[in-house]
């Protein structure tokens, strides 16, 4: 009787999603394993047999999930890649063949029809890809099988022999091949203790080599006591591993040594079918198939916007707490309510130390490490070696640096830009490097630390540099900068971020520096964050990014000016000062503060929109630093400090620069709040007549 054929859950129902999570979840990893398998392949091809055991665990996990869900076309495409990786743990299928080679194709055409899921239109049969690459799959590891060697010469108990399994036997053979010891390690264990003994036997061999297969060893034990024996492959030798282990009462008995003739591994045989898998016995390391679906993980996976609408409503908390705290303020004041005052204002300081544990739990939840994001990028940059033939090193720092979940996936573009157009534009082909005195290799660098409520994030590269010459010729070509205008260095590079400019007469398919980079400003002036270049030419250029760390509820400094009210993210905000008008200095047009013997760039915050100036004679300077940039505001009043949640503004004031939103301060009604990444930037790029 045949199977009956499951039909596809609902592509709209909690359970579909959550298989789509899990299964981005595996090839996330995948493609990490991936990754470091080509590393390693690349440095000495000895690679690490526990990456392809982890490779084909994700596999048949992503085969049993598509299964669940009635997906035949995505449950087929990863038995076959399944059937790859097997024959490569196994050793049927060389690391360097053509099937081999298909991993990352499978992988990829997985993750790309996940994507194209919520399509109707999408069967579950798989797309016309799909099929196509089963097809060659099939005929890639169909290739005939090389003449297997016998294991002579190896100084073991042939019913030893028999009891490895293929995959055991294909380590040994491996290990062999590769010129390694190979050595019986024996000791007696006292039964009670038997699992700890050998636990920790095994960890003392492998820190010196790989453990092969566990076997009982023959022999008489006495009665409590019973004897093992771990097969193992080292490159000591059996005396040189006896002292490295310094295990009591172990025996380190040599079985096979390099001087012997390595048998030949076997490359191209046929890899086993489902079933055929199914009757050897599994290893200490394989998983069972219950197994391989469980979560190994406790982590619950929650949908970012479900955190958003949490984060909302403790916001609304947050507002209500002020409305509370005034409440109090006024009892407070007034003799006839003292009393009921002061139990209303010990009952707000208990809401306020709540609100504030929960703010700090809900905002945690949502940071997640830039791991992720540097993952990604290093997957990017294997692409483009391949593709643009460039040797390249790329170095990640401060990968466990945190963000806001939004921040993080709003983050990957841009960065992918910035290392895109470093590739392609400002690395140096080989010959070019020599010829200036520079390694072949080229490198990118990419640290992301925390500043203060900031992160930075660097890109670096020692490529060749943007040459500032053509950038000034190209802004006059396009009409951007008029003949004869004279710009400062950093105004002058600033011009890369225009849109569509680029130094390229020819647009690759990579792109070149400027291409795209008006993509990169947006994308981080809508995050509340700036970006700066610098450049050297001949030596490299350096992207730094600078990012608020959550775009959630954030502390504001209330600020008047004229008779208007403003909030200042505090996460911005150095410090504060109360000066003269006389203090303030005029150079080539623009209002400079003597800080401490550094000049510090003053904007008049009523000038900025138009307000109507006070006049006041000694006004107040709130300091704003985004990364390397200083600014001095020059406001009237500052009115002390609240906890807001931004929200978008409505109507023709969401169209003004400067504006990033506004929030609800209980009695004093709707407040604006300042956009510091634009009013920051505009200042240093604004000249004004003297």
């Amino acid at each position: 009787m045949a199977a009956r054929r499951s039909r596809p859950r609902s592509r709209r129902s909690k359970a579909y999603r959550e298989f789509v999570s899990e299964a981005e979840e595996i090839l996330e990893r995948m493609r990490s394993d991936l990754s470091d398998l080509a590393d390693q392949r690349a440095a000495d091809g000895d690679v690490d047999p526990e990456l392809v055991n982890s490779l084909f665990r994700s596999a048949h996990s992503l085969k049993g999930l598509a299964g669940m869900f009635g997906l035949d076309g995505l449950s087929e495409l990863a038995h076959h890649l399944e059937d790859i990786l097997d024959g490569m743990r196994l050793g049927r299928v060389a690391m360097d063949s053509p099937a081999a080679g298909l991993v990352d194709e499978a992988t990829a055409l997985f993750a790309s029809e996940l994507g194209r899921l919520d399509d109707p239109k999408t069967p579950p049969e798989g797309s016309e890809e799909v099929a196509e690459l089963i097809g060659r799959i099939d005929g890639a590891v169909r290739e005939p099988a090389a003449q297997d060697d016998d294991l002579a010469g190896l100084d073991l108990d042939p019913a030893l022999l028999r009891a490895l399994t293929e995959y055991e036997e294909h380590r040994l053979r491996e290990n062999m091949r590769r010129g390694r010891f190979i050595v019986l390690v024996e000791a007696t264990f006292e039964i009670l203790a038997f699992d700890e003994g050998l636990a920790e036997l095994s960890e003392a061999v492998r820190e010196s080599g790989e453990v092969l297969s566990t076997l009982p060893s023959p022999g008489a034990a006495p009665e409590s006591q019973i004897r093992f024996g771990l097969l193992a492959a080292s490159d000591l030798d059996a005396d040189a591993l006896r002292a490295r282990i310094e295990f009591p009462h172990a025996d380190v008995r040599p079985v096979w040594s390099p001087g012997a003739t390595a048998p030949a591994d076997r490359p191209g045989e046929p890899v086993a079918t489902e079933s055929a898998a199914a009757v050897a016995a599994p290893t200490a390391h394989e998983p069972t198939e219950l197994e391989s679906l469980k979560s190994i993980s406790d982590t619950v996976r929650v949908d970012i916007r479900k955190l958003d609408e949490l984060m909302n409503l403790v916001g609304e908390l947050v507002i209500q707490r002020a409305a509370v705290a005034s409440i109090a303020r006024r009892l407070l004041d007034d003799p006839a309510t003292t009393r009921a005052g002061m139990e209303l204002d010990k009952t707000h300081k208990l809401l306020d130390r709540k609100i504030q544990e929960l703010q700090a739990g809900v905002l945690e939840v949502r940071m997640v490490p830039l791991r992720q994001v540097f993952e990604k990028l290093s997957r990017v940059v294997r692409r483009l070696r391949r593709d643009l033939d460039k040797e390249v090193r790329l170095e990640l720092r401060g990968a466990d640096t945190e963000l806001d979940k939004l921040i993080v996936e709003e983050l990957v573009d841009p960065l992918m830009h910035i290392v895109r157009n470093a590739f392609d534009h400002a690395i140096e082909g080989a010959e070019e490097r020599r010829a200036a005195g520079k390694p072949e290799e080229g490198t990118i660098r990419i640290e992301a630390s925390q500043r203060g409520n900031h992160v930075l994030i660097e890109v670096a590269d020692d490529g060749r540099g943007i040459d500032e010459e053509a950038v000034r010729v190209r802004a006059v070509q396009r009409g951007v900068l008029a003949e004869g205008e004279t710009l400062s260095r950093r105004e002058l590079l600033d011009l890369v971020f225009a849109p569509g400019f680029s130094t390229r007469d020819a647009v690759t398919e990579t792109s070149g520096r400027g291409v795209g980079m008006d993509v990169v400003k947006n994308n981080l002036t809508a995050l509340g964050g700036v970006v700066d270049l610098d450049s050297r030419e001949g030596r490299g250029t350096t992207v730094t990014l600078t990012l608020p760390i959550t775009l959630a509820i954030i502390q504001a400094l209330v600020v008047g000016a004229s008779d208007q009210r403003y909030a200042i993210p505090l996460n911005s905000v150095l410090e504060t000062l109360l000066i003269d008008t006389s203090d303030i200095q005029r150079s080539e047009g623009r209002e400079i503060l003597n800080l401490r013997g550094e000049p510090l760039l003053l904007r008049r915050l009523d000038r900025e929109f138009g307000l109507a100036e006070s006049g006041q004679r000694k006004p107040h300077v709130v300091v704003i630093g985004l990364g390397d940039m200083r600014l001095g505001l020059v406001v009237d009043r500052l009115e002390g400090q609240q906890d807001t949640v931004i929200k978008p503004v409505q109507g023709p004031v969401q169209d003004v620069r400067g504006i990033a939103g506004a929030t609800e301060m209980g009695d004093l009604g709707a407040v604006l709040v300042l956009d510091m990444a634009a009013l920051v930037e505009d200042a240093y790029r604004r000249r004004e007549a003297a």
